[in-house]
């Protein structure tokens, strides 16, 4: 065999290699995506992954040291693959207008399969719980901001950030949604939002 020959026979072995490495990489990251998201962080076992995916916990800890940091990738992953806050708020006719738009965008973000898998995970876990809550309140705060400024461009009383913290918790509800970890506001709140909502002006 010619050098030439030897060095793409190396080349294509080295190849396939990494493409086999990348492959079992993959299925052990969507196993354990799959295992975090029934069990959470705590009960799940890297054995459970490893029988999911199919490979041997050796495989695995090949791959992933340890169940954190394999727990940390998927979450990484699932924040990063989310659709932004981004909301197009350009000729907003009114208060009606301008929620049932926000409340579009929480839709869409509720239909994302990254963002399901990474509530549903982080439902279950408590790992760095305040880490990934701390994520998924910023991932919120765009339209926390959005509803803000339509309860303060629709009311001729002064609003308050706990009229909008209600009707977004409302809407995440609806769509099975954790709401963050903002306190929850009070009862009068509610009430207050409706009204100002549905109730003609005096």
């Amino acid at each position: 065999m010619t050098t030439a020959s030897s060095t793409r026979c190396a080349s294509k072995t080295s190849l396939r290699w990494e493409q086999a490495r990348a492959h079992s990489r993959r299925c052990i990251h969507d196993a354990a995506a799959t295992v975090f998201a029934e069990d959470g962080f705590e009960s799940a076992t890297m054995k459970r992954i490893a029988e999911v995916c199919g490979v041997t916990k050796v495989t695995l800890y090949a791959h992933y040291r340890d169940k954190e940091r394999l727990y940390r990738s998927v979450m990484d992953d699932h924040l990063a693959l989310m659709p932004s806050g981004e909301l197009d708020m350009q000729g907003v006719a009114d208060l009606g207008d301008a929620l049932r738009r926000i409340s579009d965008g929480i839709r869409r973000l509720a239909a994302d399969s990254s963002c399901r898998a990474f509530c549903r995970t982080l439902s279950r876990s408590s790992l760095a719980s305040d880490s990934y809550s701390a994520h998924w309140n910023a991932m919120l705060e765009p339209y926390l901001t959005r509803a803000q400024a339509a309860f303060d461009k629709a009311s001729a009383h002064p609003t308050t950030t706990a009229d909008s913290e209600r009707f977004l918790r409302l809407v995440l509800t609806e769509h099975g949604l954790p709401q963050g970890a903002r306190p929850v506001s009070r009862s009068d709140a509610t009430v207050a939002l409706f009204v100002r909502a549905y109730a003609a002006p005096p």
